[in-house]
């Protein structure tokens, strides 16, 4: 098993919400808010498209299942990563959920909701005899205008070299044939890799990046306009809710386990 057991992540979740303690007791408006989300869906188990050209994925489920009990009517639209938050900045959409970390340079640009999901993304490689893995003099694949990139940029000093994709599934392809020779991902999207075609038995995860969520990233959140306090407060209170009543862990085990 790839994951920390569900019980610790809970407590690392939970921890940033004693702030918000008094949500607890607030009632659900009785006013129904339209929330229309943009999301890529092109990043699986996350957000990624059916065979029938639906947005499915765990973040979907998550906003879904927080809309159904905060009273919000909610609807979901495909848009290019890299314009996500300028398209929520010029009120295009009402929220964003793309796997998006809550980071300090983005909080310059939009709010952010409670984090819903907490995991350091990590290395995978072809499997090595080397006692020690190290990214000096490595090519590296990540996700473009992706928080993960950022990260590399300002904390990869080892004299390596980023290649950036618009797709993960690109990057792993060019991992297996030989042309980058690491990926850097979020750890979902690197077992989901894992367990396909096989790739268990040539490719492993060489580092898990902990300290991406000790410096750089408060976890996954729901992007909303600068000053949206209605929406970022409901959203909040939605996230609490289905902590607190099961439903979370319900879709986390469905996604994750």
């Amino acid at each position: 098993m790839f994951f920390p057991r569900f019980f610790l992540f809970s407590l690392l979740l939970f921890s940033s919400f004693s702030s918000f303690s008094s949500l607890a007791a607030s009632p659900v408006s009785e006013e129904n808010i339209k929330v229309s989300f943009a999301t890529e869906a092109n990043y699986y188990p996350f957000e990624y498209f059916n065979d029938k050209k639906q947005i499915q994925g765990f973040d979907i489920d998550i906003a879904n299942a927080i809309c159904n009990v905060a009273n919000l009517t909610c609807s979901f639209h495909y848009q290019s990563f890299d314009s996500l938050l300028s398209s929520l900045q010029f009120g295009r959409f009402d929220a964003v959920i793309s796997s998006l970390d809550i980071t300090n340079e983005r909080l310059k640009k939009v709010d952010f909701s409670n984090s819903y999901y907490r995991e350091p993304p990590v290395f995978v490689s072809k499997n090595s005899s080397e006692k020690k893995f190290s990214i000096a003099e490595k090519f590296i694949g990540v996700k473009a205008h992706s928080s993960n990139q950022d990260y590399l940029i300002k904390y990869a000093k080892e004299n390596s070299f980023i290649i950036s994709y618009f797709s993960s599934s690109k990057a792993f392809s060019d991992l297996k044939d030989g042309k980058i020779d690491t990926v850097f991902a979020d750890q979902a999207v690197v077992v989901d890799f894992l367990q396909k075609e096989k790739n268990q038995k040539y490719f492993s995860i060489q580092r898990t990046e902990k300290i991406f969520l000790q410096e750089f990233s408060k976890g996954y959140g729901i992007a909303v306009k600068k000053g949206n306090r209605e929406l970022q407060e409901r959203l909040n209170l939605g996230i609490k809710i289905i902590f607190e009543n099961g439903t979370y862990q319900e879709i986390y085990n469905r996604y994750f386990e």
